[in-house]
C-alpha cells in the first residue's frame, strides 16, 4: 500500500501559477510538481465557498446533497467519508491543520489531528434573524472580517498558523510510522487577509497588472451588492499582497513535498503527492473580491497529482472537479468508493486520457441584496460555462472559456442548443425549493445551538492576532482600514 499525502491550502485560483501561464507570479514548486507529475487543468470547485466545498470533498457530494451550504454548518458524525474507506483498508489517516470542521466533530474520519484548527466551532457567527441576514448581506465585506479591511506586508496570524502547520507536518514526517499513512496538511494561506510577507508585498506592487479590475462590468444580477467600487491604489495593494501569499504558499508546498519525498525514500514505501485548494479568489477582477461567485478565479481551482504511476509532465484539460478526490484516492489506493456526485478519475490519469463528455457541477446558495436567497449553479462541459441562479429565469449565463476567458461576453443566443443541454445538467439535481426544505430544518437547530453557551473563536484575524506577533502589518503604503470602508459603511446603512 501506497503513502498518500495531500496538500490542501485555501483560496488559491488556478490562473496564479507559472505552469497555467502566469508570467508574474513566481511559482516554482507548483510547476516542478506539476513537470514531475500530472496537471488538473480544468478542475473546479464544488462550491466556491470554504466549509461546504471541503464537506463536498470529503463526502463526495454536492451541497444540496449534503446539506452544508454555509460556512455554519456540517455534514452529520454518521455519515461516511472517503476517509472511512480509507482507514477499513488500513490507512492511518491524519490530519494536520485546517480543514474548516463546523462544531463538536472534528475528525469526520481523520484517525488522528496533529495541529489544531483555527476555527472548530461557527455556530455563533451565523445570523439569528432575517433582519440580522438583511444586514449581513449588506455591510458584508466593510467590517474587521473583510478582505479589504487589512492590506499590506508584515505578518498576520493566517502566516504564522502557517508556518506553525507545516513545522508539524515536517516534524511527523521525519518520524516512522507503522500503518500506511494519508495525510492532509492543511494550511490558511493564500486566503486573506491580504497581508504578505513584506519583501514578496514590496515585489509585487510594481509588477501587478490591473486590466481586469474592470468598473464597468455587468454581472449576473444574482451579484448586486457584491460588487466594489475599489480605488486602483486598493486593488493595486490587495492583488500585490495576495500573489505574495500565493508565492509563500508556493514556498509551503515546497517544503512539504521535498519533507514527504524524503519520507519516502528513506522507508522505501510507494507514494502520491497530491495538490489542491478549496476555491479561488477573485482579487479584484471585474471588481469582485473573495470567493462566492462562479467566475473563473473564485471556481477554478489548482489540481496537481504526483507519484507511482503518475505519468510526468502531462496534462488532463477536459474538466474534473473537487468531488472527484475522494473517488480518486480510493481508486488509487484500493479502498472502497462511497457513491456519490464525484467520480473517479484514477484511470484517466494514469492513461492522461481526456473525457469530452464530461460535465461537472458546482453549487452556491447566495444570499442577495434584499435579504432573499438564491441556489446558483455552474457546469462546465469542453470550452463552455453555464451559469444559472434560482429567481432568475431569464439571466442565464453562458460563455466560451475558448474564445473568451476573462467572461466578458454572454453568447447564450448564439447556441441555444449548448444552453438547453447544459440547463438540464443544472436542472437534474435539487431544485431551490427541494434544498431550502432541508435548510429551514438546519436553520432551526443552528437556533438552538446559538442560544447555548458555544465556545465561538471568531474569524477576527487581527487585530487581536497582531500582538502575538514580531512583525506587524506594516508597510510604505498601508492599508488599515483601507480608506474607502467606512464611507461605504455609512452609505450602505443610509440605505
Amino acid at each position: 500500500m501506497m503513502d498518500v499525502l495531500l496538500y490542501m491550502s485555501d483560496q488559491h485560483s488556478y490562473n496564479l501559477q507559472g505552469y497555467a501561464g502566469n508570467n508574474i507570479v513566481r511559482t516554482p514548486n507548483l510547476d516542478r510538481i506539476a513537470r514531475e507529475g500530472t496537471a488538473l487543468t480544468s478542475a473546479y470547485t464544488a462550491c466556491p465557498l470554504c466549509v461546504p466545498a471541503r464537506a463536498s470533498m470529503i463526502s463526495g457530494q454536492l451541497p444540496s446533497n449534503n446539506g452544508v451550504l454555509f460556512n455554519f454548518n456540517s455534514i452529520h458524525s454518521d455519515s461516511a467519508t472517503f476517509l472511512h474507506s480509507l482507514t477499513v483498508s488500513g490507512y492511518e489517516t491524519v490530519l494536520c491543520g485546517r480543514m474548516h470542521f463546523v462544531g463538536p466533530d472534528q475528525r469526520h474520519g481523520y484517525a488522528k489531528r496533529i495541529a489544531k484548527e483555527r476555527t472548530p466551532v461557527y455556530h455563533n457567527n451565523a445570523p439569528k434573524t432575517k433582519e440580522e441576514m438583511e444586514n449581513k448581506s449588506k455591510v458584508m465585506g466593510f467590517d474587521e472580517n473583510s478582505s479589504l479591511y487589512y492590506i499590506g506586508g508584515g505578518d498576520s496570524p493566517v502566516l504564522a498558523y502557517d508556518r506553525y502547520v507545516v513545522g508539524e507536518a515536517l516534524d511527523y514526517l521525519s518520524k516512522e510510522h507503522e500503518r500506511p499513512q494519508f495525510i492532509t496538511v492543511g494550511t490558511y494561506g493564500p486566503h486573506f487577509p491580504y497581508v504578505a510577507p513584506e519583501e514578496l508585498y514590496e515585489y509585487y506592487y510594481d509588477k501587478v497588472s490591473l486590466e481586469d479590475v474592470s468598473e464597468n462590468y455587468q454581472g449576473h444580477p444574482a451579484l448586486d451588492g457584491k460588487f466594489t467600487e475599489g480605488d486602483p491604489e486598493v486593488a493595486r495593494a490587495a492583488r500585490a499582497a495576495y500573489y505574495g501569499l500565493v508565492e509563500q504558499q508556493d514556498r509551503h508546498i515546497g517544503t512539504v513535498y521535498d519533507a514527504f519525498q524524503k519520507y519516502l525514500k528513506r522507508t522505501g514505501h510507494e507514494g502520491i503527492f497530491i495538490y489542491v485548494s478549496d476555491h479561488g479568489d477573485m482579487n479584484g477582477t471585474h471588481g469582485y473580491y473573495g470567493k462566492q461567485v462562479f467566475y473563473e478565479p473564485s471556481s477554478h481551482i489548482p489540481f496537481l497529482i504526483q507519484g507511482n504511476n503518475i505519468p510526468a509532465g502531462r496534462r488532463i484539460d477536459s474538466p474534473t472537479s473537487l468531488l472527484d478526490m475522494g473517488p480518486t484516492i480510493c481508486g488509487l489506493t484500493g479502498a472502497e468508493i462511497l457513491e456519490g456526485d464525484g467520480k473517479d478519475i484514477s484511470a484517466q490519469i494514469m492513461e492522461s486520457s481526456q473525457d469530452e463528455d464530461r460535465m461537472v457541477v458546482s453549487e452556491l446558495y447566495t444570499y442577495l441584496s434584499n435579504g432573499e436567497t438564491s441556489l446558483g449553479r455552474l457546469v462546465r462541459y469542453q470550452q463552455w460555462k453555464y451559469i444559472t441562479y434560482s429567481g432568475f429565469p431569464e439571466d442565464d449565463v453562458l460563455y466560451d472559456l475558448e474564445q473568451d476567458l476573462n467572461e466578458e461576453h454572454n453568447v447564450i443566443a448564439r447556441f441555444p442548443e449548448i444552453a438547453e443541454k447544459l440547463r438540464q445538467k443544472a436542472d437534474s439535481y435539487k431544485s431551490y425549493d427541494q434544498v431550502m426544505e432541508h435548510e429551514n430544518w438546519v436553520m432551526k437547530q443552528l437556533r438552538i445551538l446559538m442560544k447555548c453557551d458555544y465556545d465561538n473563536p471568531d474569524e477576527r484575524w487581527i487585530p487581536s492576532g497582531l500582538k502575538e506577533l514580531d512583525n506587524p502589518v506594516k508597510s510604505k503604503k498601508p492599508f488599515q482600514p483601507t480608506p474607502w470602508a467606512a464611507l461605504m459603511r455609512k452609505r450602505l446603512n443610509e440605505r
